[in-house]
């Protein structure tokens, strides 16, 4: 199943629409999405189990934070900016795979 790009509502009187990034692990036989736009991580058995779990995370994630009322804080913690009463999220600008050397034993 290939990842669709969706648009997530707040669902609220006055709301914003945001494309947020969501990046698909493999992590041995657990599968894993992870947001760092809102910080989100979830798992799962599979691919599609691991996908429903970070859609339900993020559910639960908005309502939470819209009924605690702290909508500016996290947006700003989690690196979104602000500009005339509207927040726009991090923008994503690339994507790399580095190699390392890690020692191991001594």
């Amino acid at each position: 199943m290939k990842p669709k790009k969706a648009w997530y509502t707040l669902g609220m009187k006055h709301s914003i629409k945001a494309n947020i990034p969501v990046i698909f692990m493999k992590e041995g036989d657990i599968f894993v999405c992870f947001s760092p736009a809102l910080d989100l991580v979830s798992h799962g058995d599979s691919f599609e189990d691991a996908y429903k779990s970070f859609k339900t995370t993020l559910k639960l994630f908005v309502g939470e934070v819209t009924k605690m009322g702290t909508w500016d804080k996290v947006l700003a913690d989690c690196g979104w900016k602000k500009v005339k009463s509207k927040f726009s999220p991090p923008e994503m600008i690339g994507e790399d795979v580095q190699s390392i050397e890690i020692p191991v034993g001594a």
